[in-house]
């Protein structure tokens, strides 16, 4: 009886720690599927740019993305193994200690047969309960014979659990072993992907430095529409700080009319001061609460684009292969020509800017700014109120003309009275 409440107590708790692992097991299958069709979205966009015969920083940029994925993948895949080899490790264990159990259990049961056969004549039984000294000592002996035979009956109980037990992890060992050595051989095949990819990426980079010149005029090119875009940012501060030193004035020109009186001329200072509390790109109430939104939303914010890979970081970085640099005031998310772009948070579009062929739209979000750059048609309109998730345009295709769409995503903060660019990846969501 003793032995049979821990056996089930060992039970449950090895059926809760399957479960557990088969939830962890399910949930690394998932993240891996899941990465597997980013690979595959990402091969589609490669056989594009192969078919187009045209060598990029893109290109590279995405060659270098599709390593990191197979490196993830691969990473995924030996969490999967390690999992796996600890159910095996746990399953030995258990069998081990099961097997010890079901001996001891067949030991015990053994020396109650034994005993039983011994005294198995009524006569025994009857002797051993009439030679009881009295009548109470007479009910305890009878009531010992019944817990006995019950006793014996809970052992051929144990017996059968243990046994069908140790028949279940016999299985759950074998299954795993089989598929260890089916994980074991994916994780050869994305080996394998993975040196023939990073084959084609020294390819590309030795394109590249080839085109090395070439690259350098396109670099210039985009640092001059980015420097356009800067100074589109800029002045839309301005505008909203002028905006707010005339509704300043305004209001103290009716409240001094209000009381009969004369409005006078701000000192420089008091006219710094007036600029700063009435700058509604930071101190007002209303911004704040905006400000205070986004902010607690970094690292939560949704991408722009439903699908997309970043293609160009922000900041500062060297272009493998050249003595080149770019210099990113955003990142440049890959997505498919035509994709919806939609605003990250809500706020008030301060400006729609034009860029020839392709616009840029900048939405304003308390002291906050996003600035979503290559959108055709674009169906927002200065001044109007954006919620969260709104459409606002459709990804153009890239200046490569390589048949994959582009977006330049741009995040900025108003510090005094100058914007400070952040990198985007801060705020929204990890992929």
């Amino acid at each position: 009886m003793r032995k049979f409440f821990p056996l089930l107590f060992l039970f449950f708790c090895g059926f809760y720690t399957i479960s557990s692992q088969a939830q962890s097991k399910a949930e690394l299958e998932n993240q891996r599927k899941q990465i597997q069709q980013e690979i595959e979205d990402l091969r589609k966009s490669q056989s594009t740019i192969r078919k187009s015969k045209k060598e990029g920083l893109d290109q590279l940029a995405r060659i270098k993305n599709l390593i990191r994925k197979r490196d993830a993948i691969i990473e995924t895949i030996n969490r999967q193994v390690r999992l796996i080899n600890n159910d095996i490790e746990t399953n030995d264990r258990e069998i081990a200690r099961l097997k010890n159990e079901l001996d001891t259990l067949k030991v015990q049961y053994a020396k109650t047969i034994e005993y039983a056969y011994k005294n198995r004549t009524s006569y025994d039984m009857l002797n051993f309960i009439f030679s009881a000294v009295s009548f109470n000592d007479a009910i305890k002996r009878v009531a010992y014979l019944k817990a006995y035979r019950e006793y014996r009956g809970k052992q051929v109980d144990n017996i059968y659990q243990t046994q069908t037990l140790l028949a279940q992890k016999n299985q759950t060992l074998a299954a795993n072993k089989t598929l260890k050595t089916q994980t074991l051989a994916e994780q050869s095949q994305q080996m394998k992907k993975l040196e023939d990819e990073k084959k084609q990426k020294d390819a590309v980079v030795s394109q590249l430095k080839l085109k090395e010149q070439e690259l350098d005029k396109q670099l210039a090119s985009k640092r001059k529409l980015e420097n356009n875009i800067r100074n589109s940012i800029a002045a839309i501060i301005r505008r909203e700080i002028m905006e707010a030193e005339k509704a300043e004035k305004a209001k103290r020109e009716a409240a001094a009319k209000a009381a009969g009186g004369t409005v006078k001329a701000a000192t420089p200072a008091a006219s710094s001061t007036s600029t700063r509390a009435a700058n509604k790109l930071e101190n007002t109430p209303e911004v704040t609460a905006v400000s205070v939104g986004f902010e607690n939303n970094r690292r939560k914010l949704p991408w722009p684009v439903a699908k997309g890979d970043i293609t160009g970081p922000f900041g500062r970085h060297k272009i493998e292969g050249t003595r080149l640099y770019e210099d990113n005031i955003g990142i440049y998310i890959q997505t498919p020509i035509g994709a919806s772009v939609k605003a990250v948070y809500e706020g008030t579009v301060s400006s729609v800017h034009s860029f020839g062929p392709v616009s840029a739209v900048t939405i304003r979000h308390g002291k906050y700014l996003t600035t979503y750059y290559n959108l055709t048609g674009i169906n927002v309109s200065k001044d109007q109120e954006v919620k969260l998730g709104q459409e606002i345009g459709k990804a153009a295709e890239s200046e490569d003309e390589d048949g994959i769409g582009k977006v330049l995503f741009v995040v900025t903060v108003v510090v005094g009275n100058s914007p400070k660019y952040l990198n985007p990846e801060d705020w929204i969501k990890p992929r």
